[in-house]
């Protein structure tokens, strides 16, 4: 049994919370939060475990062997680091840090106090997400490919405190959301190489709230992204287009109200002609749940970490650079 204490118990944190009260061999123990209202709220749910006000108290703590961090991202590297030094592994939310080079200290704290530093990107666990993977290793597209991702929305339904669009405390879209993307596109096509970018500014926040990206591989794949969370409403987009074939998130035309949206998922996948059509169906699962399972077995050294902060970075470097050739409008390398 490892006994888990989670720093930070706001939104994202109690999902990380209740993910872990579903893996048998975690136990709930202990929280920290500066606001009375985000502890209150876990307390009611697990009044059996210690609460703090901070997250140096809950480090004290004898009980605790595991530390999940869901704090605003400028915070990871320092939280994260101490919790290493106290002698927990830990599990830190997405982006791993603000910059790279918080990455690189985190790293490096991890190998010198050979503590398990594993980072939240949740998508490595996802069906949905991996159902696209196995569609492109499997060559149905074809190659090099280009993966387009389209999002608009008001930033109130991601944040209500405003910190995600505070450039200090959390970057905006392009690094806190997009950062899943960057994520799985480092896992998928191999090395990034360089962005090219243009920002725009729509609201009166610190942070870019809109950006438009291409995020070139080595391999000759590419990502597209074009993010805003300035919009009140906004249509998405979200497909693969390949030589071969092009592959839809979702059952596009093939849609129809006999499916099981429920406990599937569904992409559809056509050729350059649209004649041959195909319906790839894929379990749902709950990729937190999943991902809190992975962190519990690599603590008890039941599997080997496949979300370490040394490819965490990797994604950090593409957004670092997205941001830095925004307001540009110029090619950036990748470096990390």
């Amino acid at each position: 049994m490892v006994r888990v204490g989670f720093i930070g118990v706001g939104m994202m944190g109690m999902g990380q919370v209740n993910a872990f009260a579903q893996v048998k061999n975690a136990q709930i123990v202990a929280a920290s939060d500066t606001s009375p209202v985000s502890l209150g709220k876990f307390a009611e749910k697990h009044p059996k475990a210690k609460t703090y006000s901070h997250h140096s108290e809950l480090l004290k703590d004898n009980n605790v062997d595991a530390v999940v961090v869901v704090t605003p991202t400028y915070f990871h590297k320092d939280i994260a680091i101490e919790a290493m030094k106290s002698g927990r592994p830990v599990l830190t939310e997405k982006p791993m840090a603000r910059t790279v080079a918080d990455c690189h200290k985190m790293n490096e704290a991890s190998a010198k106090t050979k503590k398990l530093l594993m980072v939240a990107h949740c998508r490595r666990f996802d069906t949905d997400w991996g159902a696209w993977a196995k569609i492109f290793k499997s060559g149905a597209l074809g190659g090099p490919v280009l993966w387009r991702d389209v999002a608009g929305g008001a930033f109130s339904l991601y944040n209500p405190s405003g910190w995600f669009l505070d450039e200090k405390l959390g970057g905006g879209p392009l690094i806190d959301g997009a950062v899943h993307n960057y994520d799985f596109a480092n896992l998928l096509f191999g090395k990034a190489e360089s962005v090219v970018a243009s920002s725009i500014k729509l609201s009166k926040h610190t942070a870019v709230d809109t950006a438009c990206a291409v995020v070139r591989y080595e391999s000759g794949n590419q990502l597209l992204m074009s993010w805003s969370w300035a919009i009140g409403s906004g249509q998405s987009l979200r497909d693969v287009l390949g030589p071969k074939a092009a592959m839809s998130f979702g059952a596009g035309e093939l849609a129809t109200p006999e499916l099981d949206t429920t406990n599937y998922g569904y992409y559809l996948v056509a050729d350059a002609s649209r004649q041959k059509k195909k319906l790839i169906k894929f379990p749902r699962k709950d990729m937190y749940v999943v991902q809190a399972k992975h962190f519990i077995d690599c603590v008890e050294g039941k599997a080997k970490c496949i979300s370490p902060g040394t490819e965490a970075i990797k994604a950090v470097a593409v957004a670092e650079a997205i941001l830095k050739a925004g307001p540009l409008g110029r090619e950036v390398k990748v470096k990390y």
